[in-house]
């Protein structure tokens, strides 16, 4: 296996927008003409700052990693996020989160249904919606925008359950990749490969109606996050025994949004929260599914992708580990980083992600691959649409090399 060393990551949108220390500098800027009574220069400040700072910034964090006096920048975005929204707009995000499955089911059948339209037109009509003020709801449409996915697993209960399996939710709202061939996707990869090494695993009851809570903690809805929350809490309480049995997720952000969900609950709930243990797919699959698979039939080269969240988790070596048993030769590129494509940041502001794949991408498409892996969806709907390759979660690679 030949790994390349990949750099330290950097803000992604340090191209296109402002870098972590202008953001920090520009507010300071703000705050100064606020006190001093400037007004005109505060509106001059403000006028791009929205923009520039807050709403194009990925908010994934790693400018902490790398910060020398640890300042989390993404985390004080989030923070300015919340407080333009009006109490109007909290109750609609706490309402959304009270109806979850609801709301992915009405996402899902807008994605089909808008795949079957004119693309013009719905070009014309999503710009319209977003310059009406719902530019930070609703992307432009663009051609490679998936078909809604499949359900998530039916609950299951088997009496020697190992772990208990928490299928992200955006591996429901969007198809993967290669969907039209029969890709199944990364929560029906993970169980095929759990029943083909042997070890069970409980899916909870009400799993459609949850989430790891980033969508609510990134875009600065804090009602429904603290709602989504406590929720989630609840069910995985149930689920795992009161912590005797690990919660895997399927989607490396969502593993990440679970570990952060202790900043939403309550003090009288983070007892519970603390019996808990969060595992990604990936890591599960490195240490429990692997030595008990088939030989897998091996690739001969593999594009890997890893993402802002595996290095906050600290799972890269897991990643490597499986991208390793499907594929001769893995490349993690020298000039890998944050896709930018957070969640929703991509397709809200493509120009973003497009700003901090473009080295990435140039790496990529310089070379030739079998296969293209990242192990969370949005990440993937990201590094395809900048190198025009399938990249696809590489559980799925596993699922087919072993099947």
């Amino acid at each position: 296996m030949r790994l390349l060393r990949a750099r330290l990551p950097v803000c992604p949108t340090a191209d296109a927008t402002t870098t972590p220390r202008q953001r920090i500098a520009l507010s300071r800027e703000i705050a100064l003409a606020t006190a001093a009574g400037d007004e005109e220069r505060r509106r001059a400040l403000e006028a791009d700052y929205g923009y520039a700072a807050v709403d194009s910034c990925a908010a994934d964090s790693l400018c902490v990693t790398a910060c020398p006096v640890t300042i989390d920048t993404g985390a004080v975005m989030k923070r300015l996020r919340a407080e333009r929204h009006s109490p109007t707009a909290q109750r609609a995000g706490e309402a959304t989160a009270r109806h979850w499955g609801t709301a992915v089911k009405g996402v899902r059948a807008a994605l089909n249904t808008a795949h079957v339209l004119p693309a013009p037109a719905l070009r014309a009509a999503t710009g319209a919606i977003r310059r009406l003020g719902a530019a930070e709801l609703v992307p432009t449409w663009a051609d490679d925008i998936p078909r809604g996915g499949p359900a998530r697993p039916a609950a299951r209960r088997p009496e020697d359950a190992r772990a208990v399996f928490f299928a992200a939710c955006i591996g429901s709202v969007f198809a993967p990749e290669g969907a039209s061939d029969g890709s199944p996707g990364s929560a029906a990869a993970f169980l095929r490969l759990c029943e083909r090494a042997g070890v069970a695993v409980t899916v909870p009851d009400r799993l459609a109606g949850l989430c790891c809570g980033t969508p609510w903690q990134s875009k600065g809805y804090t009602d429904g996050h603290r709602t989504m929350a406590a929720r989630t809490l609840d069910v995985l309480w149930e689920a795992s025994d009161h912590g005797r049995l690990p919660v895997v997720s399927d989607a490396s952000s969502c593993t990440h949004g679970l570990e952060q969900l202790p900043g939403a609950l309550p003090e009288s709930d983070r007892a519970r929260f603390a019996a808990l243990r969060f595992v990604d797919s990936v890591a599960f699959t490195a240490e429990h599914l692997l030595p008990a698979l088939p030989e897998p039939r091996r690739l001969g080269t593999l594009a890997l992708h890893p993402t802002c969240s595996t290095a906050h988790l600290g799972i890269d070596g897991a990643l490597r580990t499986v991208a390793a048993a499907v594929s001769e030769e893995v490349t993690v590129p020298d000039n890998w980083g944050c896709c930018a494509f957070a969640g929703d940041r991509g397709l809200l502001h493509p120009e973003i992600t497009a700003s901090a794949t473009a080295a990435q991408a140039a790496e990529i498409t310089a070379g030739t691959y079998d296969a293209y892996a990242s192990c969370n969806r949005t990440c993937e709907m990201g590094m395809s649409r900048a190198t025009g390759r399938p990249y696809r979660h590489v559980l799925e690679l596993l699922d087919e090399a072993t099947a």
